[in-house]
């Protein structure tokens, strides 16, 4: 299967997020990163944006914030495009590019956001991220990262078993990761978790580390 195809696949199964794991409204990862951005305007990076679901959900609850989403697949720009095409939203922008080498000057966003990403990136990869993360993040600003976390119900790790089956086979160990360890070397220190279904939300600030 070709990496276009990969793609598609992902495509398909992110979009059913919001109606298999996301659905309560009080509980979705999608609504914390909007309760933690508040009011004021912003300019927030949408890193792998996917299909665009996070920057859609941003751009309409926050209509004076800009949104970029940047994506490396084509397939996953295409499926946003066409969605992007059929919403009221003035201040979204999709681009085209790779998120390891990000084409943007150093401290140019409030926000940036990395949801559901790093666990599927060999260890190489996500510290090119986050360093890039970090190099484009103004010094008061806010790196959000969202990532799988397995219930302790009985009755929620059924439907996780389905996510653990479609992951990465290092899956299982990137969600007994120390995460505030993992990400100060890389420069950021954590300053909140919201615990959501299936998932947390973890808000950082740079740090002096590196």
């Amino acid at each position: 299967m070709g990496a276009d195809e990969n793609y598609q696949l992902n495509a398909k199964f992110y979009d059913v997020l919001d109606r298999i794991y996301f659905r309560k409204p009080a509980t979705s990862p999608r609504n914390a990163v909007i309760s933690i951005l508040g009011d004021e305007p912003l300019r927030v990076l949408d890193m792998c944006t996917g299909t665009g679901v996070n920057a859609f959900a941003i751009a309409e609850a926050r209509r004076n914030t800009k949104v970029i989403g940047i994506d490396i697949s084509a397939a996953m720009l295409q499926k946003a495009a066409a969605k992007l095409e059929q919403e009221e939203l003035s201040n979204v922008k999709l681009i085209h590019m790779n998120a390891a080498n990000l084409q943007f000057p150093s401290e140019e966003f409030d926000v940036v956001l990395i949801s559901l990403v790093l666990h599927e990136l060999n260890p190489d990869l996500a510290g090119q991220l986050i360093g890039e993360a970090r190099r484009v993040l103004k010094n008061t600003g806010k790196l959000i990262v969202v990532e799988w976390e397995e219930p302790v119900s009985r009755f929620k790790r059924i439907p996780f078993y389905l996510v653990k089956k479609t992951e990465s086979a290092g899956f299982e160990d990137f969600l007994k990761t120390e995460m505030e360890q993992y990400f100060f070397r890389f420069g950021f220190e954590m300053t909140q978790t919201i615990h959501c279904d299936y998932s947390k939300v973890m808000v950082l600030r740079k740090n002096d580390h590196i």
